[in-house]
């Protein structure tokens, strides 16, 4: 009978070590898997286009870009403060209308042999680091050389253009950095029709330039 006892305890000892294992084993499980979860959306999140931020790519490991900073300025919309902010790599100016002329200010390590690409907005970024892009590539609107002219003051543009109306339909578009024929940079900007921000408010256009993709 004792040694049935001790049988029996020693049964229910091991059954217990067991079970704690299982919990143990299921906790830990269950924490991967929330991790997992947890890294995962963050990596979702990443991967979301925020307007007005340029997204560099093609850089090695401490390499610093060729355009390090930008501002852009429009002719129709927003005040004059709305219209020259600081050169950044976020929150730049990136509501326009059609029609409406934008200048480029960079800040960059060349005064010449920089190009913006303009391209209907793609949710795959990668394909502009994947592909030869030209005007014949899909999507392609227009491009811009960017210049710095040296009898002109610092804070003069590089360059400009803008979409016509009756070639582009309002949108989300890409603009797309190269610098000696390599991508450097995305942009994503929302055009809208014309007169159709014309009225409204600085806070307001910041309202629509927080908006993502």
């Amino acid at each position: 009978m004792k040694k049935l006892s001790i049988l029996l305890v020693a049964g229910l000892a091991a059954f217990s070590t067991f079970n704690n294992g299982v919990y143990a084993s299921a906790t830990s499980l269950a924490n991967i898997i929330d991790d997992n979860y947890i890294v995962t959306n963050a990596a979702q999140i990443q991967d979301t286009i925020v307007l007005g931020k340029l997204y560099f790519v093609n850089l090695k490991e401490g390499e610093q870009p060729i355009m390090t900073a930008l501002s852009l300025f429009g002719n129709r919309c927003g005040s004059e403060s709305f219209n020259h902010k600081p050169y950044a790599t976020e929150g730049i100016r990136s509501v326009f209308e059609l029609d409406e002329w934008i200048e480029f200010h960079p800040q960059a390590n060349a005064a010449s042999g920089i190009k913006v690409m303009v391209f209907a907005h793609k949710e795959d970024q990668s394909f502009y680091t994947k592909n030869s892009l030209n005007n014949e590539t899909p999507g392609y609107i227009q491009e811009c050389e960017l210049n710095k002219d040296p009898n002109e003051e610092e804070n003069n543009h590089w360059g400009s253009f803008y979409l016509h109306p009756e070639e582009v339909n309002p949108g989300y578009y890409d603009f797309v950095f190269i610098y000696k024929n390599k991508v450097f940079a995305t942009m994503l900007t929302h055009f809208y029709k014309p007169n159709e921000i014309y009225e409204k408010s600085d806070s307001e256009l910041e309202e629509l330039m927080s908006q993502s993709l």
